[in-house]
């Protein structure tokens, strides 16, 4: 008899690891983003300009998909690997 095993994207305990990584890359991401608000408004003239600030908020933003990427090829990297019947 053959057991019915779920495919790897239908199993809660995948989905439950990729909500943690995203939301610990996500967090990341913002640590990220407001260091590099901070160092691009510490780098750019004084008086700021509307530019100097709208161009650090963009750059900055960047860092929030890229952390939340990470995060998720982390948990794909490190995620254990599947009991494979034999082959015959």
């Amino acid at each position: 008899m053959d057991i019915p095993r779920l495919p790897p994207e239908d199993d809660p305990r995948i989905k439950a690891r990729q909500n943690v990584a995203g939301r610990f890359g996500f967090i990341l991401g913002c640590l990220a983003a407001a260091s590099a608000i901070g160092i691009n408004l510490y780098r750019a003239p004084r008086p700021w300009d509307w530019n100097a600030v709208a161009l650090a908020v963009l750059m900055a933003a960047l860092n929030m998909p890229l952390g939340i990427m990470l995060g998720l090829l982390g948990e794909k990297l490190t995620r254990p690997n599947r009991n494979k019947p034999p082959r015959r």
